[in-house]
């Protein structure tokens, strides 16, 4: 668990610092919660797992090589749009969880 917590931390505090990019790290958290959480809907971590659901259809970075390059920019300028809408909120909940596991 305590590695989780560690992962949680590195990942909350490059998320929050701008090193991680957005949606990486924001699927990062949500995928984590299930490592360091015993509660399903965990509220540290329900802004990831949202945001992390609103871009589920975004293709991650190993399989962009994949798609077809107007798919990647539409993808691309929603994946934009997600983090100025989020971008505030992600940043205190980072905070939240850098305090919750030191």
């Amino acid at each position: 668990m305590a590695e989780a917590q560690k992962a949680v931390v590195d990942t909350a505090h490059g998320l929050a610092g701008g090193s991680v990019p957005f949606l990486e790290g924001v699927r990062q958290l949500a995928f984590l919660r299930f490592q360091v959480s015993k509660l399903d809907n965990d509220p540290d971590f329900m802004l990831f797992v949202g945001i992390a659901s609103e871009a589920d259809h975004i293709p991650p970075q190993e399989i962009r090589s994949q798609c077809t390059k107007v798919w990647l920019e539409q993808c691309d300028n929603e994946a934009k749009e997600l983090e100025a809408l989020y971008q505030q909120q992600v940043r205190a909940t980072c905070e939240r969880l850098i305090r919750k596991f030191p």
